[in-house]
């Protein structure tokens, strides 16, 4: 009776199935700085990102992020001009930037093969100023368990306390469009077939006590 106690108590307390952690440092960032005399783009350079992908198997939804970016790692083809940008986002001060995805919507249930258009939300850290996100992510997972998510969106210079720069007393434009690529390698983990519950056991039969032979 006791053993058949304990092993509901078991079932009642088992964990449910715990999120993977991948890491990676195939990270791609661009992004595009506009003035009406000038144009370029900037991308990160290899080595200069890490993301930690946090991915229950049995809840998509359930998916995060740690993604932490290196500012002294962008690179525009120009020395001077990467060394300003350094100065305005006071890279020796704050010199990374991190993106903390603690949720996403737009899909529910186990992770599944395919292409899943999901709004990736959480706290975003850029010059020591840290706001709430959301950004849609496009985020495509292989039959091997690779996965990779792709981002469009746009940040405000002056929303995260930036300076801009300007040129011929004219400031770059405020709006800064960013494109985000990261990929995570295989994991066949993702999308293994969760466990079978263990069945209950059946309760141990109490012996009825002996009658007692009439007299």
């Amino acid at each position: 009776m006791l053993r058949s106690l304990l092993v509901a108590l078991t079932l009642l307390l088992a964990v449910p199935a715990h999120a993977l952690d991948i890491d990676s440092k195939d990270v791609g960032i661009s992004f595009h700085i506009a003035h009406p005399a000038k144009e370029f783009d900037c991308k990160l350079l290899a080595g200069g990102g890490k993301a930690v992908l946090h991915m229950d198997p049995s809840d998509l939804a359930r998916t995060g992020v740690d993604v932490d970016i290196q500012v002294g790692f962008f690179n525009s083809d120009n020395t001077r001009r990467d060394s300003h940008m350094i100065e305005v986002l006071e890279g020796l001060i704050f010199p990374t930037i991190v993106w903390k995805v603690d949720g996403i919507g737009g899909v529910s249930g186990p992770v599944t093969v395919g292409e899943h258009r999901v709004t990736a939300k959480g706290p975003l850290t850029v010059h020591g100023k840290t706001m709430d996100v959301e950004v849609p992510v496009q985020l495509t997972i292989k039959a091997d368990g690779s996965v990779e998510a792709n981002a469009d969106f746009s940040i405000s210079l002056e929303a995260f306390e930036i300076e801009r720069p300007t040129l011929v007393f004219v400031p770059i434009e405020d709006i800064v469009p960013i494109k985000v690529r990261i990929a995570w390698p295989a994991n066949p983990a993702l999308l293994a077939p969760p466990a079978p519950e263990p069945a209950a056991e059946a309760p141990e039969a109490v012996d009825a006590p002996a009658e007692t032979p009439a007299e």
